[in-house]
């Protein structure tokens, strides 16, 4: 491949940043986020939205059972896995423009720019879009990463239902009408490898001043609720050594977690969801459940958390009933060692300031990462600020992300 054929000297950021704005329309808040969430109506149409780009370039698409798409771009051996990128369009309630929509429409950036510059590659390029990584609407998240790659089955992920009551077995056949002409593909479907553009979500690539983050791994997370169960009573009549109050418990206990579990700075430990039952002022509540999120580099000490976390609450049941359960632990992952080269050669070949560094937050990636050989291009985001409609990047650093994953992609392409 000659310098002047590098698909990175076709990548249009002007083009990028207009794609970028134009699926921010999709979801759009008043405070300039988006609320996509995964089998909204919004999602919906951002899918058709993607569609008819996939038309345009005349790309081959297929769809899971899951509701995954994926947009492919043959290579001369087309019965070759694939070198897949790729992220999520769905968001937070208040969701920033640019979380997992940028490693989407990058790829598809990619391609655009790959087909421009007339580089023949011998393995089929695709762009995936996995369904619910957040799991704001359906919790826990990376259902369609984790269905694709076996890490879950379908069948648990089906019954799950969203505040309102409705299943993703209800919501999923709109999605999946969305794409009438898709080929159906079959989960575990063979990928060659991995590789997913995100924004940072944190500070470091700006304050540093770098324009690419190689990403060697991501830390592991411990998800959990606690449920603390008391009894409804008068809020005016009721006494004190008569109370049962869920609420007031339900505080002891985050107050008790916060001051023992945060002391080692590495840790991040989060409350972040409170529902209370009956929640009406004038009645003491009889039922709080509440989330616990835990993340830390060392998966032992994470576990130690989360063990201690558990102990915790069942120690401080004495007026309340206190349980609290895990629904999703994932350990600290690595990266493979040669998807991290190839990037890091990349941006060395672009002259593209980057740094080696691990990612504080989870990925559909993660769930690649035990199927296939992957690896991650961070860009930076305006002071580290994310899940929040402020959420900001600019045009130039989203650019330079997708030249450094063009030419990743060609050459994974084109090896093995």
């Amino acid at each position: 491949m000659s310098q002047n054929q590098k698909p990175s000297n076709f990548v249009d950021e002007n083009r990028l940043w207009q794609n970028q704005m134009l699926l921010a329309q999709i979801g759009a808040t008043p405070k300039g986020g988006v609320n996509r969430q995964a089998l909204s109506s919004e999602e919906i149409e951002a899918r058709k939205l993607l569609l008819s780009w996939s038309e345009r370039l005349r790309l081959i698409t297929f769809v899971d059972q899951i509701g995954n798409l994926f947009f492919r771009l043959n290579g001369t051996a087309s019965q070759m896995a694939p070198v897949m990128t790729g992220s999520h369009i769905d968001s937070q309630p208040t969701g920033g423009k640019f979380d997992g929509s940028y490693g989407v429409i990058a790829g598809f950036e990619a391609l655009e720019a790959i087909i421009a510059s007339g580089v023949t590659v011998k393995r089929p390029i695709e762009v995936a879009v996995w369904l619910n990584e957040e799991g704001s609407r359906f919790a826990p998240g990376m259902m369609g990463s984790e269905a694709y790659v076996g890490v879950r089955e379908l069948g648990d992920m089906l019954g799950i239902v969203d505040t309102e009551g409705v299943s993703v077995a209800a919501a999923l056949p709109a999605a999946l009408a969305a794409s009438p002409n898709a080929s159906f593909r079959e989960f575990k479907t063979p990928v060659f490898a991995f590789v997913e553009n995100h924004i940072e979500q944190g500070p470091v690539l700006e304050a540093e001043k770098l324009s690419i983050g190689v990403v060697t791994g991501i830390q592991g997370v411990r998800r959990m609720r606690v449920r603390v169960s008391g009894e409804e009573a008068h809020a005016g009549t009721t006494p004190p050594e008569a109370r049962r109050d869920a609420l007031q418990w339900a505080a002891a206990v985050v107050t008790r977690l916060y001051e023992e579990i945060t002391g080692d700075p590495d840790t991040k430990f989060t409350v972040g969801m409170m529902k209370i039952e009956p929640n009406v002022p004038s009645v003491l509540a009889s039922d709080v459940v509440f989330s616990v999120d835990i993340r830390h580099p060392n998966s032992t000490y994470l576990e130690e958390l989360a063990s201690k976390t558990e102990n915790i609450c069942e120690g401080m049941s004495d007026i309340c009933e206190i349980k609290a359960w895990r629904i999703a632990s994932s350990d600290t992952i690595a990266f493979d060692d040669n998807v991290i080269n190839e990037i890091e050669c990349a941006s060395k070949a672009l002259g593209v300031s980057h740094k080696k560094m691990l990612s504080a937050a989870g990925h559909d990636a993660r769930q690649l990462s035990y199927f296939c050989p992957t690896g991650m291009i961070f860009v930076p985001c305006e002071k580290g600020i994310s899940h929040n409609e402020a959420e900001n990047a600019t045009a130039c650093d989203l650019g330079v992300g997708a030249k450094v994953l063009a030419d990743v992609l060609v050459s994974l392409a084109n090896s093995g």
